[in-house]
């Protein structure tokens, strides 16, 4: 018989080779039937993660409701085998994950409850302090009409509310990240507002593809937490209802809202709703029917945000220039703001009113959108019929601003429209000290598509120190008094600075 000196090595080895694994419960599982002692430490991990998807197998013969069926069999035992009770050793050498996360699909309640009530079963007993669950269900992430949201979405929301309800009270007090995907609700607002109420420790929630089954999207979600709520990360995706408004959510410190369904504004705050609401991110490739909407509309009755994120999808830009006052109370305190996926062909003067509004903006980052020529035909070079007839802005000749240290552009630059961006920068910000052009080409599925045809052109921006030079010498820093150096990376990935 062999020594096992594998398991002679102390905890702390141990624990970094089954760090490793934290993520693959199966592979976890089968390490830890080598011995007794690797048995007891997944308990030591501070994060283990159970996920019924590293159960789903490939088979073309079975169904893949099914597949999935037997997946969270598979997924049930996993937990039992890690949390069964008299796995964790008592006294000085008690055991405690961390963090458990466990993502499942949400098959037969009864049978999921089993699953919950020994999770329970461990927090009540000390081996488990924080709670994350992801749950699913068999849909895909296609987006489905009114009709089918009724008969295959609406079933999956009486079961997690079932689930939220007979599950030990140990378990909705440890939860603090919940991710929820395609569940319809008849009232989403009452059953968010029970979820909120009842899982006290909550901090995360997303959800995705969630909401309604009305068929104009003519409803508002009401987001209220109640005052002791710890939520402070909210994330809709894509979520079927017409517009948020968020009523009392008291430590709510960032609100993601990827894709809406409204005409205009997708998010109202009420007064004092959200007093620690400092990141603000919103996503939207908008609809032809879908309008313009003012800043000021969406920001009224916030206060401290100091990181703005607005992605355009290489759409149409979805926010109408204003003046600079009427954004002055929710803009005082902006420090960085990310401009993503701005469609190549968009002159970017109009992003001027958004650095006036803000006197303590300190950083820029401004996304060109990059059309792959590993994935598509490549862009014909026109606008795409895009509506940019409301962008212009004219920067008041005296206008300086005095904090902002950091402007970056990256993505398909234009040498000619972008790059006027840049010098504007340069002479309207006095403290600026860096300036970053970057036009290098990561994609490398983009650079073997060159190599196979060397007509197609996957930057326009200067390739070599020659042509960087003749920018940024000409276009860009000829005739400003500026100390701000700027750095340039070619579409080769060369760098120069300045």
């Amino acid at each position: 018989m062999h020594d096992d000196r594998l398991s002679e090595l102390p905890d702390h080895i141990l624990l970094c080779i089954l760090e490793r694994l934290r993520d693959d419960a199966r592979l976890l599982a089968t390490t830890c039937v080598l011995s007794k002692r690797w048995r007891t430490l997944p308990l030591m991990l501070p994060r283990l993660k159970i996920s019924a998807r590293t159960f789903v197998t490939t088979d073309r013969t079975t169904s893949r409701l099914q597949l999935l069926r037997r997946a969270t069999g598979s997924f049930a035992a996993a937990v039992r085998f890690f949390l069964a009770a008299g796995t964790a050793t008592g006294g000085d050498n008690q055991r405690a994950i961390k963090t458990l996360a466990l993502e499942f699909y949400l098959t037969e309640v009864d049978s999921l409850l089993d699953i919950v009530r020994v999770v329970g079963a461990a927090i009540g007993r000390g081996e488990v302090k924080d709670l994350e669950l992801m749950i699913y269900t068999e849909n895909g992430k296609a987006f489905l009409e009114a009709e089918s949201r009724v008969g295959i979405l609406l079933p999956y929301g009486h079961r997690f509310m079932r689930l939220l309800r007979d599950a030990p009270g140990d378990v909705s007090r440890s939860l603090t990240k919940l991710w929820l995907q395609n569940l319809a609700f008849l009232d989403p607002s009452s059953d968010v507002g029970i979820l909120l109420c009842t899982c006290t420790a909550l901090e995360v929630l997303h959800l995705e593809r969630c909401g309604f089954v009305d068929n104009d999207f003519s409803s508002t979600l009401a987001i209220d937490a109640p005052p002791r709520s710890r939520l402070k990360v909210l994330s809709l995706k894509n979520c079927y209802v017409g517009k948020i408004h968020l009523g009392q959510a008291p430590k709510l410190a960032c609100l993601i809202c990827k894709g809406w369904f409204s005409e205009s504004c997708p998010v109202t705050f009420g007064p004092g709703s959200a007093p620690c609401l400092d990141e603000i991110c919103l996503t939207q490739g908008a609809e032809e029917w879908q309008l313009r909407f003012s800043l000021s509309e969406l920001l009224e009755n916030t206060h401290g945000v100091e990181t703005l994120r607005l992605g355009f999808n290489d759409d149409k830009i979805w926010v109408h220039p204003e003046s600079p006052k009427t954004l002055g109370a929710a803009f005082g305190k902006l420090k960085k703001l990310y401009l993503m996926d701005v469609f190549p062909e968009c002159d970017l003067s109009w992003t001027m009113f958004l650095i006036q509004a803000a006197p303590l903006l300190e950083f820029v980052d401004i996304q060109i959108y990059t059309d792959h020529a590993c994935c598509s035909a490549g862009s014909d070079g026109d606008d795409g019929g895009r509506d940019v007839r409301d962008l212009e802005w004219e920067v008041p000749r005296g206008f300086r601003h005095s904090h902002l240290r950091v402007v970056r552009i990256t993505g398909d630059i234009d040498a000619r429209k972008h790059v006027r961006f840049a010098r504007l920068v340069m002479e309207r910000a006095v403290s600026l000290e860096v300036l970053v052009l970057d036009a290098k080409i990561t994609c490398k599925g983009c650079i073997d598509a060159q190599r196979q045809d060397p007509s197609i052109v996957l930057s326009h921006f200067p390739q070599d120190k020659e042509g960087a030079d003749a920018l940024v010498r000409q276009q860009v820093k000829r005739g400003i008094a500026s100390s701000a150096y700027v750095l340039v990376y070619s579409a080769s990935n060369q760098e120069f600075q300045y």
